[in-house]
């Protein structure tokens, strides 16, 4: 079983300070197709999913079984991002450490 921190960080966007929700961007990669331009397979569905209602159930920490923490870490990395910021690189190293 992996625990992850769901932090919250304020982090300045364009001269306004916003949070970043860690708990927030992890359900936004995870409702997403890790390929938009192809969609997202059913077996990609469930496994994001798993992860995504582990989450609903999280409030502080999120606590994985072992292979959704392997999914987790293949798909995190290579998410997008709307803008470049060093909070966000700090937000992908966090969640993937082990």
């Amino acid at each position: 079983m992996k625990q992850i921190q769901l932090k919250t960080v304020d982090i300045e966007v364009q001269g306004q300070v916003k949070p970043l929700s860690y708990k927030g961007e992890l359900q936004i990669i995870f409702r997403s197709p890790s390929d938009p331009s192809k969609g997202a397979t059913v077996e990609e569905m469930r496994r994001s999913i798993r992860i995504l209602d582990a989450l609903e159930k999280s409030t502080d920490v999120l606590e994985l079984e072992d292979a959704d923490f392997d999914y987790l870490k293949s798909r995190v990395p290579n998410a997008k991002f709307a803008f470049v910021h060093p909070a966000i690189v700090q937000f992908v190293d966090d969640v993937i450490k082990e």
